[in-house]
């Protein structure tokens, strides 16, 4: 009899799998699906939210449509002028772009080019370093050139002007 409780426990044996091997795959495999769950949910973009932000963008790739179809941006040259500070060891370097929906403004702009420069040149370096720091300073330098701008081409035909490039060394 002893024989034979000796071999249904070895048998035992052989068929029990150790129950931390299982709690570890359970625990894996909790952890997957909630990690999938969670993924899936955070990813998810809600219908309304979708169309919502689909309108946003295609509003911001246009420009004012109902104003003109017609903007477009002309990029001028880079800008590099000594600022008007003591020693004149500052400098600023700057980019521009013009924006107008007026029709002949790339032809009009092209035969007075060397007036726009000209008065491009003469506002930037009229200015001291405490003039183009900061968000107000850049604004009113771009409504400044903006007036001159329109000035030199008969109409307000300027629409905006960017600064693509605004360094200050």
């Amino acid at each position: 009899m002893a024989e034979e409780e000796i071999k249904i426990e070895e048998k035992s044996k052989k068929r029990r799998v150790p129950p931390l091997k299982w709690i570890i795959v359970g625990i894996v495999g909790v952890v997957i699906l909630f990690g999938g769950i969670l993924g899936f949910v955070l990813l998810k973009k809600p219908r309304h939210e979708a169309s919502q932000q689909t309108t946003t963008s295609e509003s911001v790739g246009k420009v004012d449509t109902s104003a003109n179809d017609l903007s477009q941006t002309f990029p001028l040259e880079k800008f590099v002028v000594n600022l008007n500070d003591p020693g004149g060891k500052q400098y600023l370097h700057i980019t521009i772009e013009l924006e107008s929906t007026v029709n002949g403004f790339a032809e009009e702009l092209n035969s007075k080019m060397p007036q726009v420069k000209d008065s491009i040149l003469l506002i930037l370096s009229s200015k001291s370093l405490s003039d183009v720091q900061g968000m107000e300073g850049k604004i009113t330098l771009r409504k400044e050139l903006i007036t001159e701008i329109n000035k030199i081409l008969n109409a307000n035909k300027i629409r905006n002007l960017y600064f693509t490039e605004f360094v200050i060394q």
